[in-house]
């Protein structure tokens, strides 16, 4: 009696729980659209993070496991979906006028959502007036440890270095660390040197690489197919665990209430609002029907906070589901995932200066206004690839501007839940540019994006 009085047993109710929700989705999953079966384990996660709300998450430890576990996953198939889909899609592309093209429109639509997002942000900070009555938040500035605010301080890096860090140094390396712009480098790399062996010594020549590549891609991409089925019962234990630690620290949480409202307004906004009439004006489609397709992609964004380990999920939704080519979803979406980012780099830190600006009563400039922006513009290019880019995104722009990098640190406390809206920005961002670059190079195939496709778990599989 004793031995069973000593058992936690909260975390493996928790983890029963969670398993009758599986059997729920499992028997949903062959009945209703796969879309409304990802909300339907979003909601239930939340419950029962709410139901199951501890100290330390510790009755969710099992749950959290598994959602971890499915992280990995994600993350161990993105340097070879991304290594191979770039060397396949590039040499499909030999011989197309438009594929010189391909890399500057992926660029100029993933940098045009950044610029609208520091213009947005600015506009909703500046009405709103953002961290006016903020004061009392950032009295302890001068208190914080030194070491705490050198240690936050140290994780920006010149912009020369961070250029540097872009390039391959060791492809193993880069494989092991899911180095996204050494990987996309490296595949551009050996396509090139595919296509110019082929044009000097003729296409047989190097025909058994192709097919070697184009044998290894359909097998990684059988694995994903696999994983990415996995997707509702993954968010419902991901979403349980972050609902559970917002709880745990809401009082810290309430201080800053007013800037997580906004930046999850500010993101919506520029997702659906803006992000919608690029959709409509330049890819000429629905945009009530492109965010339907890509929902997946968006859930699991929000659910994983990673933009990257998103990415085989994003690059499905675009090709099975929105229509665009293989070659363009594969590099813009990668792209995407280093350059731009506009949660984590534009409507994060540009939102965190203004509101420590409103709340010191700073006495700011339109000149001082005009050095955030573009400053925070060429950070979304700079910042590509640094992990934890938000936090690194903000400290190099409060260090940039002479803002003090202490106040993000006291800021940090809502960067876990902002995070999740920020990665859906990014990652819709991301779709749309590579959905607009596919319809500007005639890569967009309408019938795909007509058809009603995912409807459910065995018509996703056929």
């Amino acid at each position: 009696m004793q031995i069973l009085l000593s058992v936690r047993w909260m975390p493996f109710l928790a983890l029963d729980v969670v398993l009758l929700a599986f059997v729920l989705l499992r028997v949903l999953e062959d009945r209703i659209n796969w879309s409304l079966v990802i909300l339907l384990a979003l909601v239930l996660g939340a419950g029962i993070g709410v139901l199951f709300a501890s100290e330390g998450n510790a009755w969710l430890l099992w749950v959290d496991f598994l959602g971890d576990l499915y992280i990995r996953l994600l993350k161990l198939l993105v340097s070879p979906v991304i290594f191979l889909s770039i060397v396949s899609g590039i040499i499909s592309l030999r011989g197309r006028a438009n594929a010189g093209s391909l890399g500057l429109r992926s660029v100029f639509w993933l940098l045009l959502q950044a610029a609208l997002a520091i213009l947005l942000s600015l506009l909703a900070g500046q009405f709103l007036n953002i961290g006016s009555d903020a004061t009392a938040l950032f009295r302890e500035l001068d208190t914080l440890d030194e070491s705490t605010v050198s240690a936050y301080a140290g994780l920006t890096q010149p912009f020369h270095q961070v250029l540097e860090n872009l390039f391959p140094e060791n492809v193993v390396g880069d494989f092991a660390n899911n180095n996204v712009p050494a990987l996309i480098i490296t595949g551009v790399a050996v396509a090139a040197a595919y296509l110019a062996v082929a044009e000097k010594e003729g296409e047989e020549a190097v025909r058994p690489f192709s097919l070697l590549i184009d044998a290894a891609r359909k097998i990684v991409f059988k694995i994903l197919e696999v994983v990415i089925d996995l997707t509702p019962y993954a968010v419902l234990c991901l979403i349980a665990g972050a609902a559970s630690r917002l709880l745990e620290s809401r009082e810290s949480m309430l201080q800053l209430l007013l800037l997580t409202v906004v930046i999850y307004a500010v993101c919506l906004v520029h997702t659906y609002v803006l992000g919608g009439l690029i959709i409509w004006g330049a890819a000429k489609l629905s945009p009530l029907r492109f965010f339907r397709k890509i929902f997946p992609a968006q859930v699991t964004a929000f659910s994983t906070q990673s933009s990257v380990g998103t990415l085989p999920v994003t690059v499905r939704c675009l090709k099975d589901e929105v229509g665009v080519s293989e070659e363009v979803a594969d590099f813009t979406a990668s792209l995407g995932t280093t350059i731009g980012m506009p949660g984590c780099t534009c409507v994060w830190p540009v939102l965190l200066a203004l509101f420590y600006v409103h709340a010191a009563g700073l006495p700011w400039s339109a000149v001082d206004y005009l050095t955030l922006a573009v400053t925070a513009f060429f950070l979304s290019i700079g910042s590509a690839g640094v992990p934890g880019i938000a936090v690194v995104s903000a400290i190099a722009l409060f260090s940039a501007i002479g803002l003090p990098v202490g106040a993000v640190v006291l800021m940090i406390p809502i960067n876990t839940i902002s995070d999740m809206i920020r990665t859906l920005d990014n990652v819709s961002s991301a779709s749309i540019a590579a959905t607009a670059v596919a319809r500007k190079t005639e890569l967009l195939d309408d019938r795909v994006f007509a058809a009603e496709t995912g409807r459910t778990g065995k018509e996703r599989i056929a």
